[in-house]
């Protein structure tokens, strides 16, 4: 796998790492992790998705499917942040996206960001 999971126990953060080509199985593959942590399930941790230097291989219509799995685990995401950092035209645009619907459609209040600096302040917030 191209990514990598790091819990930082000062700031209550699980910092997810995936770079190169993102294909929406890897990204499934992590949330499943995420599901089988305590940290993010019953510690309330935020997530910050660091997703610089890497393009995300799914459609903009893939959004819908990725909303209904939020859905569905509704009871654990509702009010927890996640901060997106992106710089790939095609990843950041698919992002926002993402950030409209799953907060109107399941609570879950994401944001994306260009720099680290910038969404570590928001998720301490």
């Amino acid at each position: 796998m191209k990514y990598s999971i790091h819990l930082d126990h000062t700031l209550k953060i699980i910092r997810y790492r995936h770079s190169g080509l993102i294909y929406a199985k890897e990204i499934e593959d992590a949330w499943a992790k995420f599901l089988a942590m305590s940290e993010f399930t019953q510690l309330h941790y935020n997530l910050l998705s660091d997703y610089r230097g890497g393009t995300f291989k799914m459609q903009l219509e893939d959004i819908s499917m990725i909303i209904d799995y939020m859905k569905a685990i509704e009871p654990i995401v509702k009010g927890k942040k996640q901060a997106l950092i992106v710089d790939d035209p095609y990843s950041v645009a698919g992002s926002m996206l993402f950030e409209n619907k799953v907060y109107r459609e399941v609570g879950f209040i994401v944001k994306v960001f260009s720099t680290e600096e910038a969404a570590l302040r928001w998720l301490q917030y």
